[in-house]
């Protein structure tokens, strides 16, 4: 297993330095946020509206994040697109004038991501997998190939990406890596492949707190795009022997290490249903066709109706029919 250990002194980096936020950027945070707590001393999560999930608008698309104090520097987990970003670093000013010196990436997507250029402006470097930066040579042509890719598409329906470019992670690791200090040990780690290749957690062993990203979440908003749910599942076992007692996922309220359980078992359900039917020679359409009795199923156990998604399609790909759909296509 690799390990790195950042420190203060030991960063190639250089130094770093706390900037305000640009004119016309700063927004208020109940925009973009319904509640900030401290879960424990310097360790806050900022729970981000859901509104995106209600309505579709990419405008109003954000995640969960958090950040965490150290002795001389801040680290932040997950960097948002840049108006939320923006938004949270006012908060974090509010608990401290230390220099925001690290963004960790959970994985590749814009709401986790796109804000990496609005942090490197403030003087921190972006952290992630390594498949973050496959992912990103992947999907984001725009940067890497000059044709329009993710990027580009999202930038159409946003008004703040034009102000910060895509910023692919500068620091990667492959299994771990440690950031640690006298008053605080996190652990970056890859639990394995799920929601995407790039998969990341940030687990802070003495506090038991864990930030999942969207490789866990407490809500239905589980997106399959990019995932590998044969994988994600057994990735799962992974995380719950770390025995989380808080939970901090990419999108939804806390949870702890019943919501790793919770969305395994929803995943297990759907993958075995869909398993089982394309076994018996059932095609795609037939097996959409008998949905219906699916939700029945899972209606009938509120754990795993936590994580089933509402008719009709409000966003692109959060669907019952586009989560089965993938599953159908990878066996």
């Amino acid at each position: 297993m690799s390990l790195f250990l950042l420190s203060p002194v030991a960063t190639k980096a250089g130094s770093v330095v706390a900037m305000p936020p640009p004119p016309g950027i700063g927004l208020k945070s109940d925009q973009f946020y319904e509640s900030f707590e401290e879960l424990s001393e310097g360790v806050f999560f900022a729970k981000g509206k859901l509104s995106f999930f209600e309505n579709g608008n990419y405008q109003h698309a954000e995640c969960n994040n958090g950040w965490i104090i150290f002795h001389d520097f801040v680290l932040v987990i997950d960097a948002n697109f840049p108006a939320g970003a923006s938004s949270l670093l006012q908060e974090i000013r509010k608990t401290t004038d230390k220099p925001i010196k690290y963004v960790f990436n959970t994985h590749h997507h814009g709401d986790h991501l796109y804000g990496n250029g609005f942090w490197a402006k403030h003087g921190a470097i972006p952290v992630a997998h390594t498949g973050v930066v496959s992912e990103l040579r992947r999907f984001e042509t725009g940067f890497y190939e000059n044709s329009p890719g993710r990027w580009e598409a999202i930038a159409g329906k946003r008004t703040d990406l034009s102000q910060y470019p895509l910023l692919p992670p500068t620091v990667t690791f492959n299994d771990k890596l440690v950031i640690e200090d006298k008053s605080k040990r996190v652990e970056l780690m890859h639990l394995g492949v799920g929601h995407t290749k790039g998969d990341g957690v940030a687990w802070l062993p003495n506090e038991k707190i864990l930030f999942a990203g969207d490789s866990c979440l407490n809500g239905p908003f589980n997106l399959f795009r990019d995932a590998d749910v044969k994988s994600w599942i057994d990735t799962l076992d992974k995380m719950q022997h770390l025995k989380a007692r808080t939970l901090v996922p990419g999108h939804g309220p806390l949870g702890d290490q019943a919501t790793v359980n919770n969305q395994q078992q929803f995943f297990k359900m759907l993958f075995n249903w869909v398993k089982e039917r394309k076994s018996r020679g059932m095609s795609q359409e037939e097996l959409t066709a008998q949905l219906p009795q699916l939700r029945t199923i899972i209606n009938q156990n509120p754990k795993l109706r936590t994580y089933l998604i509402a008719e009709p399609e409000v966003v692109p790909g959060f669907s019952l029919v586009e989560q089965t759909k993938k599953i159908f296509e990878s066996i």
